[in-house]
C-alpha cells in the first residue's frame, strides 16, 4: 500500500473511534442520570414515597417544582420546610424526575432599617 491509503485508513479508524466514544459517553450520561442541574427555591413540603416510584422521598418547592431523593434519609431529614435552598441535582430523563444530590441552605438576610 502506498502512504496515501494508509493515511486514509488511519483517519477513518480514528474518526470511528472518536464517534464511538462520543456515543458511549452520551448513552451513559442519559441512562445513568449524570446530567447536572442546579435548582433553587423554598421548600413548601416534603414526604416519603411509599408506592413503586424509583425515588424514596419527594421535596416540593413553592414554585410547584418537584425534586426527588434516592436512598438518602440523612439528606431528606436535613431539609427543613419553609427554608430556601440551592439544590445540586441531576436530571433523570428516563424516569422524568430531577434527583437531589446535595442541598445548601440559603441563610436569611437581616435587613436593618
Amino acid at each position: 500500500m502506498d502512504e496515501f491509503k494508509i493515511v486514509i485508513i488511519v483517519a477513518i479508524l480514528v474518526s470511528l473511534a472518536t464517534l464511538g466514544t462520543i456515543i458511549y459517553i452520551s448513552e451513559d450520561a442519559i441512562n445513568n442520570a449524570k446530567i447536572p442541574d442546579i435548582e433553587r427555591g423554598t421548600v413548601s413540603s416534603k414526604a416519603p414515597i411509599s408506592d413503586n416510584h424509583p425515588a424514596n422521598y419527594i421535596v416540593n418547592l413553592s414554585s410547584g417544582q418537584k425534586l426527588y431523593i434516592l436512598n438518602n434519609a440523612t439528606l431528606y431529614n436535613s431539609i427543613i420546610v419553609n427554608q430556601s435552598y440551592v439544590f445540586d441535582c441531576r436530571a433523570d430523563f428516563n424516569n422524568k424526575m430531577t434527583i437531589i444530590d446535595h442541598a445548601t441552605l440559603i441563610p436569611p438576610t437581616n435587613s436593618t432599617s
